[in-house]
């Protein structure tokens, strides 16, 4: 076994991040002024595999659906752009039921996860589910791209929206029709 769910809660405890484990998963929820998380951990094929999703709440503690938001292509865009910005992790949609969420999965396979490990990767999805959960939340609250200190992510964001709307509509104005 790579890794238990009860080595990875001994390490939460650790960084004093407050959880709930179960025999199949471990819970913790986070906020702020900004946005409300859910933390969900598992080490499914027998602890072979880490899995660490993010998702956005609203103040109801109920996921947010972005499947009909006026916003959603924005926020799709702006998904995108933070996994080419990231080097860790990715955002994910599910057009099913309008779920969004930051995810990393490790397969560990017959190696061990270490303590170091598992605080980088800490440091990593609280960091990038806050910052991206803020900007995904003032999207969907003004229709607005955030302003970033990179000076091309709003020419990025752009063209990956022009990129979707053309896939969308179906045409494209190559005149190879290569996408």
């Amino acid at each position: 076994m790579a890794v238990t769910l009860e080595q990875i809660s001994k390490w939460m405890d650790l960084e004093e991040f407050k959880h709930d484990l179960s025999d199949e998963r471990i819970v913790s929820m986070s906020s702020d002024e900004d946005s409300k998380l859910a933390h969900i951990l598992r080490a499914p094929e027998n602890g072979e595999m880490f899995k660490w999703t993010v998702q956005l709440l609203d103040d109801n503690s109920d996921m947010i659906d972005i499947k009909e938001h006026k916003y959603a292509g924005k926020v799709i865009s702006h998904m995108l752009y933070l996994n080419y910005t990231t080097k860790f992790g990715t955002w994910e949609f599910d057009p099913s039921d309008g779920d969004m969420r930051l995810c990393v999965e490790i397969p560990l396979e017959d190696a061990l996860m270490t303590q170091k490990q598992f605080k980088r990767i800490y440091g990593y999805m609280r960091r990038d589910a806050h910052n991206g959960a803020t900007e995904i939340l003032h999207i969907l609250n003004n229709g607005e791209i955030p302003k970033t200190e990179e000076p091309d992510a709003a020419a990025m964001i752009a063209k990956l929206e022009a990129m979707l709307a053309t896939l969308k509509d179906g045409s494209s104005d190559d005149s190879d029709d290569v996408i």
